[in-house]
């Protein structure tokens, strides 16, 4: 271990027996929600007087709150937030003389997930966000390639806000999720300027409309040819799971274009929605494409939990020959990565570990262990029906809306339904107004406070969006397995819509009336 990891080792130890000496820290409910708002970015920072983070959600349970915006970010459960309460206590607690180690303990993180996505043979490294998982795939492609690289991301506008700077090699924000000062939109350090060149695939036209799947699919394999023939090598995104539940570039699209030029084509799945099936990300490894995920949107734990799978033979490969540019320390612990490949590597890590990060992840497992034990036949059936009780509900609203462009068959299968608001007038809402909407949700004090998805551009329109999460799925199958119908086990869910949508029309008559 380099001397300044077994520098910060001590200190982590020594400032975790002082702490737990004084606060038993390891037994306090406070601390457990301080420690799962640390290791990000300021987004999940708490407010000191309402103790949200900017996405409006807690790192603690509220059973009294109402949340349908698992696509943005959702307040921890009481199973997630039990277990992270056990887990620091198995990490730090000063009466067992033998404490759980360090490397242990995150491998045992990093084993759950590849039990609970079946996907025992991947090797996993654990990132504070999707868009950290992006740059870590980034730069473990920059390290393998010698060529220059071109990043084709698709449907930059409904993924993650910093996302664009991070695929081309930059810093995304000022503050990196392990505290560091940077310089937003500089490239890394280690990754020389000019080398990385993005290009984008729009999955909608100007009017907000999706384009077909075999236009995307022409788009992005006509670019990758184009690179190819500039003798550039080329990471392509196939999106499984859109803000708003579109999937762009087929997965035939992108078994073609990795067979175009093996070595110098590689594919990452942006599954950071987790939304779309378990089974088909298993079969995108074998595939050997990397897989960039999330414990915190679809899964519902606490936001700032990403992950990035990586099929064993591109971590063989990237093991024996790659480097990786330095300035990736800025965002990733040595205990993020595996044994495996942290002990094969050169790379010097200058923080041991995210505390936060893990606590994060061991939170999301108790909700996604759960879910992935679920035939995903029931799953499917299930966000089919959420989906179809928002319809209902939507039908006869004044100001709220289905548009047309967003109706499809892929909605059931996402468990998403993005919501188009109109004024008094009839004209659309603009942006600025559906995020107030989103905020009054919070904070009108006319019942529950409910939460719903961040509002996203769609051409000249906004969404919002209303979607089922992992939680809300496994609650329904456990009724079911007890022997409720269907329509039984929804009773729940129908009964939180009726007062969530209640809530939605509070906040649009105050915005009509402001």
């Amino acid at each position: 271990m380099p001397a300044v990891q077994r520098g910060n080792l001590r200190a982590l130890d020594a400032r975790f027996s002082r702490i737990g000496q004084s606060d038993h820290l390891s037994h306090s409910p406070a601390s457990v929600s301080l420690l799962l708002g640390t290791g990000g970015d300021r987004r999940i920072w708490p407010d000191p007087v309402t103790r949200r983070n900017r996405y409006g959600t807690l790192a603690a349970p509220a059973d009294d709150e109402i949340s349908f915006s698992s696509t943005t970010a959702s307040n921890v459960s009481g199973e997630g937030f039990l277990a992270a309460g056990i887990a620091l206590r198995r990490l730090i607690d000063l009466e067992s003389p033998s404490p759980v180690p360090y490397d242990e303990w995150f491998a045992d993180i990093r084993q759950a997930i590849a039990r609970s996505l079946g996907c025992v043979d991947a090797e996993i490294v654990l990132a504070a966000s999707g868009t950290d998982a992006e740059l870590i795939a980034l730069c473990l492609f920059a390290g393998l390639s010698k060529r220059p690289l071109t990043n084709v991301l698709v449907a930059p506008d409904e993924t993650g806000n910093g996302v664009p700077r991070a695929a081309a090699g930059c810093h995304y924000s000022d503050l990196t999720a392990l505290g560091g000062a940077v310089e937003a939109g500089a490239p890394l350090e280690g990754l020389s300027p000019g080398r990385i060149e993005v290009r984008t695939i729009a999955i909608r036209n100007e009017t907000g409309e999706p384009r077909s799947q075999h236009e995307i699919d022409a788009d992005v394999i006509a670019a990758v040819e184009r690179e190819l023939r500039r003798d550039r090598d080329v990471l392509v995104h196939v999106l499984d799971t859109s803000k708003t539940g579109l999937p762009a570039v087929s997965r035939p699209a992108a078994r073609h274009m990795a067979a175009l030029a093996p070595g110098r084509v590689h594919i990452i799945v942006d599954a950071c929605q987790l939304r779309g099936s378990i089974s088909s990300l298993r079969k995108d490894l074998a595939d050997g494409f990397m897989v960039a995920m999330t414990g915190s949107k679809f899964i519902a734990g606490p936001p700032f939990s990403g992950a990035l799978l990586i099929p064993s033979t591109f971590a063989e490969a990237f093991a024996t020959r790659a480097g990786i540019p330095e300035g990736l320390a800025e965002y990733t612990a040595a205990q993020d990565w595996p044994a495996a490949l942290r002990q094969r590597t050169s790379f010097a890590f200058t923080s041991e570990l995210n505390l936060g990060l893990g606590l994060r992840w061991i939170a999301a497992l108790a909700n996604l262990e759960g879910y992935a034990a679920i035939a995903e036949s029931r799953q499917r059936l299930i966000k089919e029906e959420f989906v179809s009780l928002v319809r209902s509900r939507i039908e006869d609203m004044k100001g709220v809306s289905l548009h047309p462009h967003d109706d499809g068959g892929h909605l059931g299968s996402r468990a998403i339904v993005p919501l188009t608001i109109t004024t008094a007038s009839g004209s659309l809402a603009s942006f600025e107004d559906s995020q107030n909407i989103q905020v009054l949700m919070r904070t009108l004090g006319q019942g529950p406070i409910c939460h719903i998805g961040q509002a996203v551009r769609l051409g000249s329109r906004a969404v919002l969006r209303v979607a089922g999460s992992a939680t809300d799925v496994a609650a329904v199958s456990a009724r079911m397995t007890e022997g409720q119908s269907l329509p039984q086990a929804m009773e729940p869910i129908r009964a939180r819509l009726d007062v969530f949508f209640d809530g939605l029309s509070a906040a649009l008559q105050h915005l009509r009336g402001a």
